[in-house]
């Protein structure tokens, strides 16, 4: 009989794992694509007038930023917190082993929506780098994008500063 136990229990343990592994794998194959694109684009610009030497390099910077996207997580999160490494919310609070395995679940989820923020904001720093943007897009949105990925993919860690800083207390 499946139950919701295990329902999060198998969605913690085997799917968002993978799912993440999925994200790392096409920042890989889109950070290849932008650098091939780059390359490709270098090789135009010198003939054709409507290609800018900006939007050669802000493609190799993304192309770069999104092959290397784990280790520039890790370093976010080091930047902000000064540890590369997410913890896991040891939670004590009632509700039990069942309890611990949602919250773990619900923390691993708001991990994987930070590390497509900051893929998002990676995206908005090229478009404005290319002058591609649409209006109202600048690069403090992608910042904005990165840094608040950055939280998400510490999830932890950003509750234990939001509740020292406003004294409040977790169950941890």
């Amino acid at each position: 009989m499946i139950t919701a136990v295990t329902m999060i229990n198998g969605l913690a343990n085997n799917t968002l794992p993978q799912f993440l592994s999925l994200i790392q794998i096409v920042a890989y194959m889109l950070g290849f694509w932008y650098v091939g694109s780059a390359l490709y684009r270098a090789r135009g610009a010198f003939y054709d007038s409507r290609i800018t030497k900006e939007s050669v390099v802000s493609r190799i910077f993304l192309g770069a930023a999104l092959i290397v996207l784990p280790t520039f997580v890790a370093h976010t999160q080091a930047t902000l917190f000064t540890s590369g490494n997410p913890s896991q919310l040891a939670y004590t609070g009632p509700g039990g082993a069942s309890m611990t395995t949602a919250v773990e679940a619900i923390e691993f989820f708001v991990q994987v929506v930070g590390w497509f923020a900051i893929t998002r904001g990676l995206m908005i720093l090229k478009e404005v780098g290319d002058g591609t943007a649409g209006n109202g897009v600048s690069a403090k949105k992608g910042v904005t994008h990165i840094l608040g990925g950055g939280l998400a993919t510490s999830v932890v860690a950003t509750a234990k500063a939001l509740s020292a800083t406003f004294g409040l207390t977790l169950p941890i």
